[in-house]
């Protein structure tokens, strides 16, 4: 939040105080209270930054807009650097105060109004107005004694006029929600469908099923491209066995596609049948909220394709679209669990339909660095400031106790949410296996730290393997650099909570240099502990053999 505001405002909005941590904290509250503007009240940059009153005498009134409809935007910003609580209650009570003000036409008592803004208040007050009074604030808390203060003013204003005034609670959830939708994939609406031979289903949720023309939905994919697959647990992911063949039946034999597919699954907000035919033989529907849940390697498959292609050659698929009842919110994640069986799903694709993982991308990706949740061809691989969901997973389990012996031996339970890391089933007090790498109060900041930290090691012990000459050499340090990342991640646990998104340099070197210690303690841990000649790989995969290399570098490292 710090850097997404120091980024957009800097150099717009000036910080006031006597010392430097005075300015910055200032500037940060103004720049709360225009970022609150320009996200709620769709003010521009320019006309949040020129709202801001804030000064001496202010009667806690920080920023004041009024709109070009007589909206009048009262504005309290606080920056708590903690993330926590909310502002004092004398801060609260200052901030009535100025609002009864302003409602009551007694100007005088806020010294930083312009004559300019006091005559636009004098204007819109005189005419059909609305008053929005805001606190706004980067914690988490609400106490019930301010939400009374302010009802309290809403309830007097509106007893005279009603629905004149409106208070609004802003916090960092709030801003975090706003800032992240941004970067959140598309709404597709107004698709219209056509259907023929169709059916339609009645029960917990209305359903439409029937086959479609392929031209249609490769049209459909190249128009919204990876929105359209926005809910689906994969992208489409390029060549594959499966994949392949059905590009080749669509080249050869496409008549038959539609008996040798499983069809296309469609989520919708709403379903809007157009016009039908009495017989059904054909209909056309009207989507809004589209998102393909099943079959994202069809629609990419079948795009492949120029609509030529499906001219000589017409083909059908069966579509089935899905309209989500408001009242289930676990629905959508229901169906798109069981309906997902054509190509071989990875318990990791799973992963995709967790909330906490789209906040992660979404956060990270307003900072600049992309987070691949749902796999996919056209992602690339990694680059420095990019990562992927294994990646992730791996420096995550890396960084506990029990991270070797889930890598080694069981991986596929990192993905596991019905049982916890020993195999046990998941209870409240023994969190699963994907809840223990992945826990709700990870924050994405300290994720993405994790994983520069792993890169690190690996990167160093890479490029050190590259550069040695004896290959015996270059093995051993290969086949240890998971047990050298576990320790250094362990070792470092505390640089994962840092303060910026990126590893600082004096950071980065902390970590190189520990790792410069442990790879030393492990050349003689090893010559202690392995007395046979097996080869690297055989011991570096051995539990009980890293277990006790791990004990005897820790040891050397707290020396």
């Amino acid at each position: 939040m710090e850097a997404y505001l120091k980024r957009e405002f800097d150099g717009g909005i000036i910080g006031t105080g006597n010392k430097a941590l005075d300015k910055e904290r200032n500037f940060l509250s103004k720049a709360v209270a225009a970022s609150f503007l320009m996200v709620h009240a769709g003010v521009s940059k320019a006309d949040a930054i020129a709202a801001c009153v804030d000064g001496g005498g202010d009667n806690g009134i920080d920023s004041l807009y009024i709109s070009p409809t007589n909206v009048i935007w009262l504005v309290q910003s606080k920056y708590i650097h903690e993330g926590s609580g909310e502002p004092s209650l004398g801060d609260a009570g200052l901030f009535r105060d100025g609002v009864n003000a302003i409602v009551d036409g007694q100007f005088d008592q806020c010294k930083t109004l312009s004559a300019t803004q006091i005559a636009q208040l004098i204007r819109v007050m005189d005419e059909s107005h609305q008053v929005v009074f805001a606190l706004v604030y980067t914690g988490t808390a609400m106490d019930d004694s301010r939400r009374k203060m302010f009802g309290e003013v809403v309830d007097r204003v509106n007893a005279i006029a009603p629905r004149r005034a409106r208070f609004v609670r802003f916090g960092l959830s709030d801003f975090h929600e706003a800032l992240t939708q941004q970067f959140a994939e598309p709404d597709i609406n107004g698709v219209q469908i056509e259907l023929r031979d169709y059916g339609v289903m009645n029960g917990v949720a209305r359903a439409y099923y029937g086959s479609m023309s392929v031209k249609d939905l490769a049209a459909l994919y190249v128009q919204h491209g990876h929105a359209l697959v926005r809910a689906n647990i994969r992208r489409h992911r390029g060549s594959s066995e499966v994949n392949e063949s059905m590009a080749l039946t669509l080249k050869n034999d496409a008549s038959k596609f539609f008996y040798f597919n499983n069809g296309i699954t469609l989520i919708c907000r709403s379903i809007r049948p157009g016009q039908l035919d009495r017989t059904r033989a054909a209909g056309k529907f009207h989507l809004d909220g589209v998102s393909i849940i099943n079959g994202a390697q069809t629609a990419g498959t079948v795009a492949q394709e120029p609509p030529a292609h499906y001219e000589a050659h017409p083909a059908e698929v069966l579509v089935t679209c899905i309209e989500l009842p408001a009242d289930d919110q676990g629905f959508a994640d229901d169906v798109t669990r069981f309906r997902n069986s054509q190509n071989a799903v990875s318990p990791q694709d799973f992963a995709a339909l967790d909330d906490n993982q789209e906040s992660w991308r979404k956060t990270l990706q307003s900072e600049g660095v992309t987070y691949i949740v749902k796999r996919s061809t056209s992602d690339g691989p990694a680059d420095i400031n990019s990562f992927t969901l294994q990646e992730a997973a791996e420096a995550r389990a890396l960084l506990g106790s029990a991270g070797l012996e889930l890598l080694l031996e069981h991986p596929v339970r990192l993905w596991d949410r019905g049982h916890d890391v020993k195999g046990d089933k998941a209870t409240a007090d023994k969190p699963s296996a994907y809840k223990t790498v992945f826990p709700d109060s990870l924050t994405a900041r300290k994720l993405w730290r994790t994983v520069q930290i792993a890169r690190i090691v690996q990167q160093t012990i890479e490029q050190d393997a590259m550069a040695m000459t004896s290959p015996l050499e270059s093995d051993f340090a290969r086949q240890s650099a998971r047990l050298m990342a576990h320790v250094i991640l362990i070792r470092c646990k505390s640089l994962t909570d840092g303060e910026t998104l990126a590893l600082t340099t004096n950071e980065q070197l902390t970590v190189s240099s520990t790792l410069d210690t442990a790879r030393n303690a492990l050349v003689q841990a090893y010559s202690e502990i392995e007395t046979t000649q097996r080869p690297f790989a055989e011991a570096f995969a051995d539990l009980s053999t890293l277990c006790a290399l791990k004990a005897l570098v820790m040891q050397a490292l707290h020396a």
